[in-house]
C-alpha cells in the first residue's frame, strides 16, 4: 500500500491529468495516428488505476483540506476509469467512425475522468465547481462533436444552455453558503453547523437549494431533466453511454457527500429531504411513464435514465443514518445500507447500460435506424446481439435473476427500513410501469419477422466484451454477494477531524 503522505504528489487525478495534457500536446505536434492515441490513452488509465489500487483508503484530507481520500473516493476513481476505458474502446472499435474526428475525441474523455475523480474526493465547494465545469465543458464538446449533424448540433446547444444555467445556480448557492459560514470547505462548514447547534439560516438554506439544483442537472433529476432525451439521441453512442453512467455517478457521489456529511442534521434535512423526495417521485413517474410511447431506442433509454435517477434518489434519502429522527420514522437496518444500495445500483446500471449501448453502436452501422421496429428478427440475424440487448433490458427492468433485480430490491429494502412508505409506493409503481417499455424491444427481436435476413457478424473483441458483460450481469444477480465484494468499503466517511497531509517545502 502507498501511504497517504504521497497523495499531494501522486494522487490519481494528478497522474491522469499530467498524462492527458502530455498526450494532447504530443498528438497536436507530432500527428499521432488514432490507433497510437488510443493505445496511450489505455496506458494512462492503467497507470491511474494502479495508483488508485495501491493507495491506502484510510480517510485523509490533502491539498490543504480541499480533497478527501476515503473508501468512496477510491471505489469511484476505479469506477470512472473502467467507464472511460469502455467509452474509448466503443469510440474506436464499435461505433461508426466520428466524422472529422481527431485525437481529441479520445483525449477529452481523459480530462472528463479527471473531473469526475475530483468530484469523488472533493471536500471544498471551489474544487467541486472546478471539477464540475471540467466535466461539463468536456461533455459540451463531445456531445456536439459531430457539428455537421443537425441532431447532434441541436443536442449540444440544448446541453450547453441548460448546463450554463445549472452552473449559475450552483455558483449562486456556493456564494450564499460562503457568505453565511465564511468558508467553502465541507468539513469546516460542518463544524460551523455543529457550533451553531445545527441551525439553518434562511440564506444558508437557500444556498443549499441552489446547490442541489445545480447537482440535479448532472444526474437528470426532474425538473432538471429536459436535456437528457435530446442529448441521448444526438450524441455519439459512446458519449451517450458516458453521460448516462459517468455524469450520473459523478453527481451522485457529490450529492452523497453533501447530504450524508455536510448537511446531515435536522435543520438542513428539513430543506433537502423534501427537495430530493419531490425529485425522486417526479423522476420515477415522468421517466418511466414518458418512456412508454417512445419508439426511438436512444430516447427510450434517455427517459429510462431519468427513472433510474428516481430509484437512486430514494436510496440517497434513506442513506442518512439520522433519518429516523429527522423524518419521524422508525429507522431499522444497517446504517450504511442506503450507501450500499446507491453504489450497488450504480454498478448494476453501469453493466446494463454499457451492454445496451454497445449493441446500439453495432446496430447503428448496420440498420436503417434505431427505432424499435428496426430490431425485428434480430435474434435470427445475430443471436449474441439479441441476447445481450435483451438481458440488459431485463436487468434495467429489475427482473430476476439479473443484477438489476438485486439493485432495485436493495432500494426497496432501504425505503422499508427507513419508513419511507410514500417513496416505497412510487418505487414499486415505477418498477412495474417500466416492464412495459423494456419488454417491447425484446418482443420485436424474438417474435417479429426480420426485415433483412443478412447475418450480422461481430469481431472477436466485441463478442468477448459483450459476453463478459453478460456474465457479470448474471453473476451479480445469481450470486448477490459478488456485488457486495465489488463495492466493499465504498462508503462516504463522516466529517470528523481527519489529518491534513501537507506538501513539505
Amino acid at each position: 500500500m502507498i501511504p497517504s503522505t504521497f497523495l499531494p504528489y501522486f494522487s490519481p487525478e494528478i497522474s491522469l491529468a499530467f498524462w492527458a495534457m502530455g498526450l494532447l500536446l504530443f498528438e497536436a505536434f507530432f500527428d499521432l495516428s488514432p490507433r497510437k492515441v488510443v493505445f496511450v490513452a489505455y496506458a494512462c488509465l492503467l497507470w491511474a488505476a494502479i495508483i488508485t489500487l495501491l493507495l491506502d483508503p484510510t480517510p485523509t484530507l490533502f491539498w490543504g483540506g480541499t480533497c478527501k481520500w476515503d473508501g468512496a473516493a477510491k471505489f469511484f476513481d476505479l469506477f470512472f476509469i473502467a467507464v472511460t476505458a469502455l467509452v474509448i474502446w466503443m469510440g474506436d472499435e464499435v461505433q461508426a467512425p466520428v466524422k472529422h474526428g481527431g485525437g481529441e475525441f479520445v483525449i477529452l474523455p481523459l480530462f472528463t475522468t479527471v473531473g469526475l475523480m475530483l468530484l469523488a474526493s472533493a471536500n471544498d465547494f471551489m474544487l467541486l465547481f472546478i471539477a464540475l465545469e471540467l466535466v461539463t465543458i468536456s461533455f459540451y464538446i463531445l456531445v456536439a462533436y459531430q457539428r455537421r449533424n443537425i441532431i447532434a448540433l441541436e443536442a449540444g446547444v440544448k446541453y450547453l444552455i441548460l448546463g450554463g444555467l445549472s452552473s449559475a445556480f450552483l455558483v449562486m448557492g456556493i456564494a450564499y453558503i460562503f457568505g453565511i459560514t465564511g468558508t467553502t470547505r465541507f468539513d469546516l462548514i460542518w463544524q460551523w453547523s455543529q457550533a451553531h447547534s445545527g441551525t439553518m439560516p434562511a440564506a444558508l438554506g437557500f444556498g443549499l437549494l441552489l446547490v442541489l439544483a445545480g447537482v440535479g442537472f448532472k444526474i437528470a433529476m426532474v425538473p432538471f431533466h429536459s436535456w437528457a432525451p435530446d442529448v441521448y439521441e444526438g450524441a455519439p453512442n459512446s458519449i451517450t453511454a458516458f453521460l448516462s453512467v459517468g455524469s450520473k455517478a459523478g453527481g451522485l457521489i457529490i450529492l452523497m457527500r453533501l447530504v450524508l456529511g455536510l448537511f446531515d442534521n435536522a435543520a438542513a434535512a428539513a430543506v433537502w429531504i423534501p427537495i430530493l423526495s419531490f425529485g425522486a417521485i417526479a423522476s420515477l413517474l415522468l421517466g418511466n411513464l414518458a418512456a412508454i410511447p417512445q419508439r426511438n431506442l436512444k430516447r427510450l433509454l434517455g427517459y429510462s435514465s431519468i427513472g433510474h435517477t428516481g430509484f437512486i434518489l430514494v436510496a440517497v434519502i434513506g442513506a442518512s443514518v439520522s433519518l429516523g429522527g429527522i423524518a419521524g420514522h422508525q429507522s431499522t437496518g444497517d446504517a450504511n445500507d442506503g450507501q450500499v444500495a446507491v453504489t450497488a445500483y450504480l454498478v448494476s446500471y453501469f453493466l446494463a447500460t454499457f451492454t445496451a449501448f454497445i449493441v446500439l453502436a453495432v446496430l447503428d452501422r448496420r440498420l436503417p435506424g434505431l427505432e424499435i421496429h428496426h430490431l425485428a428478427g434480430l435474434s435470427q440475424r445475430s443471436p449474441l446481439l439479441a441476447a445481450a440487448f435483451a438481458l440488459s433490458l431485463v436487468s434495467l427492468a429489475g427482473i430476476p435473476p439479473m443484477s438489476g433485480f438485486i439493485a432495485k430490491a436493495l432500494v426497496v429494502l432501504v425505503a422499508w427500513n427507513r419508513g419511507l412508505y410514500t417513496l416505497l409506493f412510487f418505487t414499486i409503481f415505477a418498477a412495474v410501469a417500466a416492464l412495459y417499455y423494456y419488454l417491447g424491444p425484446i418482443k420485436a427481436m424474438y417474435w417479429s419477422q426480420p426485415l433483412d435476413e443478412t447475418p450480422i457478424r461481430l469481431n472477436r473483441i466485441t463478442s468477448g466484451v459483450l459476453i463478459t458483460l453478460i456474465v457479470l450481469l448474471i453473476v451479480t444477480g445469481f450470486w448477490a454477494q459478488s456485488i457486495f465484494v465489488l463495492i466493499n468499503g465504498a462508503t462516504v466517511s463522516a466529517n470528523v477531524a481527519y489529518p491534513v497531509v501537507l506538501i513539505q517545502h
